[in-house]
């Protein structure tokens, strides 16, 4: 990725994301989302392979999220499941005794790294021309619309 790389000009897919909520562009906003979505989706299985299973609510509560600026992967559905996949990715203390964790979401993320790293910088440096063309600037600068 040189200078001239319509991603690099827009400042990054951070820049990207700033200008086109300044701008209210729904649009391209939709089309970031989706690729950071896409790439979400690529970690998902890595995870499901590496989480410990005892019932299987866990790995089936393994999902991708996004925004414009990044993907994630969220686990547990509800407040009681949130904690729990919490303390099984990164081990709790009880009593004295601690409980080493599993860390099968940030394990899965350097598994999946070649297979999205690709796609996802050629989908966003896709959005970075369009926006170029048809906002006719690389980047906006200033406050935000209403």
């Amino acid at each position: 990725m040189g200078r001239n790389d319509p991603l690099m000009r827009v400042a990054g897919v951070k820049g990207m994301a700033i200008s086109l909520r300044k701008l209210g562009d729904k649009e391209l906003s939709d089309e970031m989302r989706a690729a950071s979505l896409a790439a979400a989706e690529k970690i998902v299985p890595y995870a499901k392979a590496k989480v410990p299973v005892g019932t299987g609510a866990l790995r089936a509560s393994i999902k991708p999220e996004a925004t414009r600026r990044f993907g994630r992967i969220v686990a547990g559905s509800t407040a009681a499941t949130g904690k729990y996949a919490r303390h099984v990715h990164s081990g709790y203390q009880r009593g004295r005794q601690k409980v080493r964790g599993v860390p099968y979401l940030k394990d899965a993320i350097p598994q999946a790294f070649d297979e999205i790293r690709k796609e996802y910088f050629k989908a966003m440096n896709k959005v970075a021309k369009r926006f170029e063309k048809k906002h006719g600037v690389s980047r906006v600068y200033g406050r935000y619309s209403k």
